[in-house]
C-alpha cells in the first residue's frame, strides 16, 4: 500500500515523539543531554587544574567564571572561579549551582524510568582516555574564552594551566549580572544574603522568607526575584514562580537568567505565543549562550504552524549544541517531516538513534524512521 502524508495514522506516528518532548512537566520537555558530564577517565579523576581568567585589557572578569572541561565538543561544568578570576578545581567533582547553571544538560538525580528519564544523558563515555584532545575554557555570558589544552593530564602533573583570556562579544546585549543589585539598600542585601545561606543549608522556608523580604524592601531587586522563583519551582508552585521571573525581567530586562526559567515553565503550560515572545527576547539579547532558547523557539513555532521559523531555530539549536542535546536534531527532523523533506528528516532521526540508542522513546522513533524511509523513496 502506498503511504500518503494525508494519512492520519502516519501523522500520529511522526508526531508522537514530539509530543513526548512537549508534555506538561519539566522532565519531559527538557532537551536530553548526550553524555554524562560527571564521567571522567580514571587516570584524570581527582586531578587538580588551576589558573586564572582575565579580560583582554588585563582586568579581572566582571563576574565569577564557570570552568568547563570540553571533550568532543561537549562542555562539562567543573566549578567556578573566585571574584578575581582565579580558580582551582578537581576534575570530576563538579559543584552544581541550581540557580545559575541553567544552560547545561545535566544527568538527572531520579532513577532511569518514567518521564524523568527523558532528561537523562545517554550512559556513554565520550571523554577520551587520558583526556586526549580535551581543553579547559571559561563560560561567562557575553564572552568568548580562549582554551588551555589538558591532553594527557594526570593527577601528579603540574596543575597550573596559566592565564586564559576572555574576549567580549560585540553582539551580546544581555548580562549575567543584574544592574539593579548595586542599587539595593543594605537591608535588602542583608535579607538576600540570609536567603542564600538558608538555601545552601537546604532550609527552603527560611530562604523563601528572606527573598520575599528582600523584594519587599527593594521591588526592583532582579536577582532576589530570580532566587524567589527558583524556591517556588522547588515547591512546584509554578504560577508563583512564573510571576517571580516576570518581576525579575521587569526589574532588569537585560538580566538573562530569569528568561530561561520562564520559557521552560511557559512551555510546560503549552502557552506557545508566550514561549515565542520570551525565547525571541533571549535570542536578541544573547544569540550565542542559550541554545535551549532556539530549541524551545523551534517547538513553539511548530505548534503555531510557522514551519520556516521553526526550521530556522531548530537548525541554530543543532549548530550550537547538537553534541550536548541530540534532541534538537530530532526536533529538526520532525519539522522537516512536516515540510515533506523526508530524506533529511530520516537522516536526522538515524543520527538521533545513534547518539541516544537507549532512550525511552527509541521504539517510537524507530517507527517514525520506518515511515520516513518509505516516504523518502521515489514512488
Amino acid at each position: 500500500m502506498m503511504l500518503s502524508m494525508r494519512s492520519p495514522a502516519i501523522w500520529a506516528i511522526l508526531i508522537a515523539g514530539l509530543m513526548a518532548a512537549q508534555g506538561t512537566n519539566n522532565a519531559s520537555i527538557t532537551p536530553r543531554g548526550g553524555v554524562n558530564p560527571a564521567t571522567i577517565p580514571t587516570a584524570a579523576m581527582g586531578a587538580t587544574i588551576s589558573g586564572r581568567f582575565q579580560l583582554e585589557d588585563g582586568s579581572p572578569p566582571p563576574d565569577r567564571v564557570r570552568i568547563e572541561l570540553v571533550c568532543n565538543s561537549v562542555p562539562r561544568p567543573q566549578g567556578w572561579s573566585d571574584s578575581k578570576g582565579g580558580f582551582s578545581v578537581q576534575l570530576g567533582q563538579s559543584v552544581t549551582d541550581e540557580v545559575m547553571d541553567l544552560t547545561y544538560s545535566r544527568p538527572a538525580s531520579t532513577p532511569n524510568s518514567g518521564a524523568a528519564a527523558a532528561t537523562e544523558p545517554a550512559s556513554i563515555d565520550t571523554i577520551p582516555r587520558d583526556l586526549m584532545g580535551c581543553d579547559i575554557r571559561g563560560a561567562l555570558l557575553g564572552y568568548r574564552s580562549d582554551i588551555a589544552p589538558v591532553s594527557g593530564h594526570r593527577r601528579l602533573d603540574s596543575p597550573d594551566v596559566g592565564t586564559i583570556i576572555l574576549h567580549r562579544l560585540s553582539n551580546v546585549e544581555g548580562r549575567s549580572i543584574s544592574a539593579t543589585s548595586g542599587l539595593a539598600p543594605a537591608d535588602a542585601r542583608k535579607a538576600f544574603e540570609k536567603g542564600e545561606d538558608a538555601i545552601k543549608k537546604r532550609n527552603i522556608d527560611e530562604g523563601q522568607k528572606n527573598f520575599k523580604r528582600a523584594v519587599e524592601i527593594f521591588p526592583k531587586y532582579a536577582v532576589a526575584w530570580l532566587y524567589l522563583g527558583r524556591v517556588y519551582e522547588m515547591r512546584k508552585h509554578y504560577k508563583e514562580a512564573i510571576d517571580a521571573y516576570r518581576q525579575s525581567i521587569a526589574a532588569d530586562q537585560k538580566y538573562l537568567y530569569p528568561y530561561e526559567r520562564l520559557y521552560i515553565l511557559l512551555a510546560n503550560g503549552e502557552t506557545w505565543p508566550d514561549v515565542l515572545d520570551t525565547t525571541n527576547k533571549v535570542i536578541h539579547l544573547d544569540p550565542i549562550d542559550f541554545p535551549r532558547a532556539y530549541y524551545f523557539n523551534a517547538i513553539a513555532n511548530l505548534n503555531v504552524n510557522e514551519l520556516d521559523a521553526a526550521e530556522k531555530s531548530a537548525r541554530e539549536a543543532v549548530k550550537l549544541d547538537l553534541a550536548g542535546s541530540p534532541r534538537s536534531g530530532y526536533v529538526l527532523g520532525v519539522i522537516l517531516a512536516r515540510k515533506q523533506n523526508f530524506t533529511e528528516s530520516a537522516q536526522l532521526l538515524r543520527a538521533y538513534l545513534q547518539a541516544v540508542p537507549n532512550s525511552p522513546d527509541t521504539d517510537a522513533v524507530k517507527q517514525q524512521l520506518a515511515v520516513l524511509e518509505k516516504l523518502a523513496k521515489p514512488q
